[in-house]
């Protein structure tokens, strides 16, 4: 009898363990993953200013995924004091759950995807 305890015990422990990770996972996937968007620079953004006096540069500009499809996404340039350099790419990681920006990087043109390139152009 103590061996079949035994079993049924580690194997309800096992399925704890993987809730509680597959959880957490999730979590994590939901706030904190997101998809990539390319899109390139044409406006100098609206100079916006902090209460603290310190500039930014809010965007809103269409962004495509590797597959062409459209998003508008609307961003920030919070650590620099100028505009974006226009014509630039950026790539985009983009929380649709949050509905929020969580990153963005300047790409050269050769990294965007073809079908993302071809609607920015």
């Amino acid at each position: 009898m103590q061996k079949s305890k035994f079993g049924v015990s580690t194997i309800i422990l096992i399925l704890i363990f993987l809730g509680i990770f597959g959880g957490a996972y999730f979590y994590y996937n939901q706030n904190y993953g997101g998809d990539q968007y390319y899109t390139k620079i044409t406006n100098n953004g609206k100079k916006m200013e902090r209460d603290s006096g310190s500039v930014y540069y809010h965007y809103n500009l269409p962004s495509y995924n590797k597959d062409g499809q459209k998003n508008n996404i609307k961003f920030n340039s919070y650590d620099l004091d100028r505009p974006l350099k226009k014509n630039a790419y950026l790539k985009i990681k983009y929380n649709q759950h949050r509905k929020e920006v969580l990153s963005w990087e300047k790409v050269d043109a050769n990294k965007v995807p073809t079908a993302a390139k071809d609607k920015l152009d």
